[in-house]
């Protein structure tokens, strides 16, 4: 006696796949999944150098200006400052 199984496999003419198909299969989705890791460590070592050099052309612009304008570059700091020490006891106290 056929079980229901057997007779849809009949009926739509598919054959049970042998071992060699699924390492097949297994073999191309690992190679598909090891060239996207790749890309993406490609694209992340990328932007992590982008990254440093923005950081770095950064802190050479702000050299440049607190050397051109050291008073300026002062007086921000104090009011940065003042302002922290202004809201940190604020929000301390909660």
């Amino acid at each position: 006696m056929n079980s229901v199984l057997d007779e849809s496999k009949a009926e739509t003419g598919t054959k049970p796949r042998g071992n060699r198909a699924a390492t097949a299969c297994l073999q191309d989705a690992k190679e598909a999944l090891t060239g996207k890791l790749e890309d993406g460590k490609i694209a992340a070592e990328r932007l992590l150098k982008r990254s440093r050099y923005a950081v770095e052309d950064g802190l050479e612009e702000a050299a440049h200006t607190i050397k051109q304008h050291p008073f300026r570059a002062l007086a921000i700091g104090f009011a940065a400052g003042a302002a922290l020490g202004f809201l940190i006891p604020r929000f301390g106290k909660k």
